[in-house]
């Protein structure tokens, strides 16, 4: 194996594999986080309940009048 066949190899992967990566940049992210839902362990997933799902829209129906970071008025003046 010369220099020769060396140097042609590394272009072909060039070729074939800066292509190949630039369309898939889009849709790797989405095969990546479908493969981890599916085959990794939930740790960090809550399961939702009725109850939860009750919680959290009895919540957001009554908005607070102050703001929790600033202590504000969120109405405009």
């Amino acid at each position: 194996m010369d220099i020769q066949d060396i140097i042609e190899i590394f272009i072909l992967a060039a070729v074939v594999f800066i292509p190949l990566g630039y369309a898939l940049r889009s849709r790797l992210p989405h095969w990546k986080n479908r493969f981890a839902t599916r085959f990794l362990s939930p740790r960090y997933l809550t399961p939702m309940t009725i109850s939860s799902i009750n919680k959290i829209r009895k919540g957001s129906a009554t908005l607070p009048e102050n703001s929790a970071a600033t202590g504000k008025s969120k109405t405009s003046l």
